[in-house]
């Protein structure tokens, strides 16, 4: 049985239990279509097990979501935080942020959401900061769980290295992180080399590799020890092994992004 099937009997067995049948709620397609993609619902609660299973998430944790999106991690996670716990999330898209605050936090006094004031020139192109000059709005030390979906895949080198600054920050001593990205090492390189991956990282940026020369932020992989080096100047000890994706074309695969867990040190 390779490890996305047996993920999957384990989150059929051990976390739908926690959620429960009620239905969930769902942004309009559109929204979903132009923040998250893929399938809303399914990809929430895909990466929720990964959160429980290998993330030790519990349900009295305080968790922070940068990157929220649409609240595609924050719907499953109303049924699976208890009253001891409590979310924050933020994004630059200020509709998605909108939805989130008059859909989920609205009838759930656990959920909170901000904009960040971030320039995107897609996204939000009155944002009056750049990425680097961003500081999340939490005190230090605030966190057990941080968690990046699709994120780091989409930011040059030195914005995501601010970012990792800004998660050692505010996570509580020996609080973990989730991060999704696409690295780079012998074997996703020669799965690109050989035809066989979902597309080829070959332009060179300073510390990382783009798709398009046109769109550098559309598609972005890291090399794994250019990782490896930004996490332990963090003090962010990964948690071993890291769960290689699909997207370069492996057979033996956990989800489609690369993921890292780390502990604060």
């Amino acid at each position: 049985m390779n490890r996305f099937k047996e993920f999957r009997l384990y989150f059929s067995e051990r976390v739908l239990s926690c959620l429960g049948n009620g239905k969930s709620l769902m942004p309009p397609k559109k929204l979903i279509n132009a923040v998250a993609g893929g399938d809303f619902e399914a990809v929430g609660n895909e990466f929720l097990g990964y959160f429980i299973k290998y993330g030790g998430l519990k349900p009295g944790h305080r968790v922070l979501d940068v990157g929220c999106g649409c609240g595609r991690m924050a719907v499953p996670l109303m049924k699976y935080l208890s009253n001891e716990g409590s979310y924050e999330g933020f994004d630059i898209m200020g509709v998605a942020i909108d939805w989130c605050q008059r859909h989920i936090a609205a009838q759930d006094s656990r959920f909170h959401f901000q904009q960040a004031d971030v320039y995107n020139k897609s996204y939000n192109p009155r944002g009056s900061h750049q990425p680097t000059e961003y500081q999340f709005p939490y005190p230090t030390g605030s966190f057990d769980f941080v968690f990046m979906t699709s994120v780091f895949t989409h930011m040059l080198a030195a914005d995501m290295q601010h970012y990792l600054s800004e998660i050692a920050r505010i996570l509580k001593p020996n609080g973990r992180c989730m991060i999704s990205m696409f690295l780079l090492n012998p074997e996703s390189q020669g799965l690109m080399d050989g035809g066989k991956s979902r597309f080829r990282l070959t332009i060179a940026r300073p510390d990382c590799m783009i798709l398009r020369e046109d769109q550098p932020e559309n598609t972005v992989g890291y090399g794994e020890v250019f990782i490896r080096q930004c996490f332990a100047r963090n003090a962010l000890e990964i948690i071993e092994p890291v769960h290689f994706g699909s997207w370069a074309g492996r057979t033996n695969h956990l989800s489609f992004q690369d993921i890292i867990l780390a502990r604060k040190a």
